[in-house]
């Protein structure tokens, strides 16, 4: 069970490349960075909400939150100067600040508001920051990417949707990537955090014509130990076609590897988490699927369950 231009299985990571505290913060020496939020909210009365933010330094904002019951998607795309510092996170975009509040320990503020839309949740990781590809250095659509993940952030807050403010807490996950391009094609990215207190990370980069370039999978387990392979297969086995877009996206797909016995099924939570970029602009649009799903499955000859993210996206032919 092997993707293209596979590698020789990690049991353990690699040295990792990255230094922290420092390298949460900016790096205005790449031209493409971006440090991206998801999160899996629960009000008081059990009602279910999705929410993403992205911040990148090139002047883009994202901001989505879902609600499940009500089928329910809410996006909003801003284009305004990042406001950054380096060697520490402290994000500042109009009202919204993303920043560490304790030196000592991976804390952090998120405060993030649009028309009818906030955020405004406090954040405690739960793990150590997880090396993208098991040392901090991935192979993505531009050639190498510097890469993390927060992959088990405790959640507590509010959402404000719609006139209201609901008191929620969850779970979330939180990447931080910077390279010196994106490329051509694009890729399919997914993150999984498991009951069984394992997170995994996973993708594969494709061409423009829709050939497969590479997959990567990285996963943390209870104890913390890091696990990397390319040695995957990620199949797409239900499909959406967007009445807005006509852009096709994977709704069901299925990830497995046979060192670790995985065999995992990501649902969508629902079809519409589509979203539309650039579309009250007279530049070309471009469309990409961001949003929640369910897990389940087994790992290592134990049935899991859990929740994931994924991202589908295909740049557009002039990016950079």
């Amino acid at each position: 069970m092997a993707g293209e231009n596979s590698t020789v299985v990690r049991k353990k990571a690699a040295t990792t490349k990255l230094r922290f505290p420092r390298d949460e913060g900016a790096h205005p020496a790449f031209p493409v960075e971006w440090w991206y939020g998801h999160f899996s909210l629960t009000d008081s009365g059990g009602r279910e909400y999705g929410a993403m933010v992205a911040y990148f330094t090139f002047g883009l904002r994202i901001f989505s939150v879902s609600d499940f019951a009500a089928e329910r998607f809410h996006h909003l795309i801003s284009g305004a100067a990042l406001h950054y510092v380096e060697q520490k996170l402290d994000l500042r975009w109009g009202r919204d600040h993303w920043f560490r509040t304790d030196q000592r320990s991976l804390s952090y503020k998120l405060e993030s508001y649009g028309a009818g839309l906030g955020l405004d949740i406090a954040l405690v990781s739960e793990k150590p920051p997880l090396p993208g590809s098991g040392g901090g250095v991935s192979e993505w659509s531009g050639g190498d990417s510097y890469y993390y993940s927060l992959s088990r952030l405790k959640a507590k807050g509010r959402i404000e949707l719609e006139g209201q403010k609901l008191e929620v807490d969850g779970t979330g996950w939180m990447d931080h990537q910077w390279t010196n391009s994106l490329g051509q094609g694009g890729w399919d990215w997914f993150a999984v955090q498991l009951d069984n207190n394992a997170e995994l990370v996973f993708w594969r980069i494709v061409n423009p014509d829709e050939s497969v370039r590479s997959y990567d999978l990285t996963a943390m387990f209870s104890d913390n130990s890091v696990y990397h392979t390319s040695e995957i297969a990620l199949e797409k086995l239900e499909s959406w076609v967007s009445p807005e877009s006509g852009e096709e996206y994977g709704v069901v797909w299925r990830v497995r590897e046979q060192a670790r016995g995985l065999d995992l099924v990501l649902r969508a939570r629902h079809a519409q988490q589509e979203i539309r970029m650039f579309e009250s602009l007279s530049v070309p649009t471009f469309h990409f699927w961001e949003g929640r799903a369910t897990v389940s499955g087994s790992l290592d000859g134990k049935p899991v369950s859990g929740v994931g993210y994924s991202e589908q996206v295909r740049l557009p032919r002039n990016s950079g």
